[in-house]
């Protein structure tokens, strides 16, 4: 009798068993990860010290909150609770939303091509805590915040709170770095794009005013911070005044303070950019080919989807969605050279954004899931072929936020 209480809980729940198991050793290694290294190389660690008494701008937000939390004196092992703790909470939703959304197709297992090739590719949320990003960069706290939304994507009905709710995430991860429209919203706006247009054609505008509402607003602000930005304290001023209340190991003194607080932000943009400006397109066309078995299989569910769809509106709705998310985020790889950073958010656009739909209910995002599994059965070698493949590339050792390893090593052996 225990046995089959113990085997019916295990069938029951072995969609979030199997993928808690899979994701255990990423749980495993920011707690690891937080001992052993802390902020003192990193200039990132400046984000936590620079808030809005300085005056309106970018990359404030962590800086007021902790301010609050931890106004006196500041090691990193004050800060390191909090780093773990969001670096936990962000694999936590990514697991509630994962399992919730495939628990909601009609075959679990159809999204397992889906979910295995995200996860097994270098650039995954696992990836992104393997490579230490995690730890320093701002990415995990707007990811946390994307993957809370899309939880309620999923769950909550299209009232006017879901509308508020949906503002005030995504106004909160733009005011942690702005840098978050061009990463992580574009999922957002891409589902609501695809909720607002009818699948038979024309506009739903019960949704689409309040979500135009919603970019609206967002537009604004990325205006207001890009452009009306300020600071009421010189920087040799406030260096000092951070240096005071701080350890190194928690505020590094070699900051790049005047980086992202003093110089313009179109200035900030292109730092590094003049220099980099000869490898960089090079670079992104090598990242392109080495994980383009890896793009195949998160864009074949729209391919599948356009061809199945009923009419001209109905191909143009599978046909915007996927263009207006990649047209939202190419920008940054022109923008700025953290290509680390723009590739962790791409490859979780692409993979949350048709997992998100068909859990949703679309019934032709779901059948091509199902095909896609269905291929994969005919094809196992192949699927496992690919995982080994993906599970080769990561990003650079030393430098994880400059790209993939393997692009830049063989640009070098390219002589470009």
């Amino acid at each position: 009798m225990k046995s089959q209480r113990i085997t019916d809980f295990l069938t029951r729940y072995r969609i979030p068993l199997l993928l808690a198991a899979a994701l255990l050793p990423a749980f495993f290694c920011v707690i690891d990860y937080a001992y052993r290294y802390t902020n003192a190389d990193m200039g990132t660690s400046v984000y936590y010290f620079v808030g809005y008494e300085t005056g309106f701008g970018g990359r404030k937000l962590l800086g007021t909150l902790y301010g609050l939390v931890l106004p006196h004196q500041v090691g990193f092992q004050h800060l390191r609770p909090f780093i773990i703790g969001i670096n936990l909470l962000m694999l936590t939703l990514f697991l509630c939303f994962a399992t919730g959304a495939v628990r909601r197709l009609p075959a679990d297992a159809s999204a397992a091509p889906l979910l295995l090739a995200y996860l097994a590719g270098p650039f995954s949320v696992t990836g992104f805590v393997h490579s230490r990003m995690s730890l320093y960069f701002t990415e995990t706290y707007t990811l946390a915040l994307t993957l809370a939304w899309l939880l309620l994507f999923l769950r909550c009905p299209r009232r006017w709170w879901y509308y508020l709710l949906t503002l005030l995430l995504s106004a909160t991860a733009c005011l942690i770095h702005h840098t978050f429209c061009c990463t992580f919203f574009p999922l957002m706006a891409a589902l609501m794009l695809h909720e607002a247009l009818k699948p038979e054609g024309g506009i739903d505008w019960r949704r689409a005013l309040p979500y135009g509402a919603v970019c609206a607003a967002m537009g604004a602000l990325l205006v207001a911070v890009w452009f009306f930005g300020n600071m009421n304290v010189d920087c040799d001023t406030l260096h000092r005044s951070i240096v005071e209340r701080t350890t190194e190991d928690a505020y590094g003194r070699g900051s790049l303070i005047r980086d992202y607080f003093y110089i313009s932000n179109s200035e900030n943009s292109r730092a590094g950019f003049v220099t980099w400006e000869l490898r960089l397109p090079v670079e992104f066309a090598l990242t392109l080919l080495l994980l383009s078995p890896l793009l195949a299989v998160l864009a074949h569910p729209w391919v599948r989807a356009w061809r199945q769809a009923r009419g001209l509106a109905g191909r143009l709705r599978y046909l915007l969605t996927p263009l207006a998310c990649l047209a939202m985020t190419l920008p940054m790889f022109v923008m700025a050279t953290d290509y680390g950073r723009w590739w962790t958010a791409l490859c979780f656009t692409l993979f949350a954004l048709p997992l998100a739909l068909a859990a949703g209910g679309d019934g032709a995002l779901r059948e091509a899931l199902e095909r896609q599994w269905a291929l994969c059965r005919r094809h196992p070698l192949a699927l496992a072929a690919l995982a080994v493949y993906l599970l080769q590339l990561a990003p650079h050792q030393q430098y994880p936020y400059f790209g993939l390893h393997q692009a830049m090593r063989l640009r070098e052996f390219m002589g470009l």
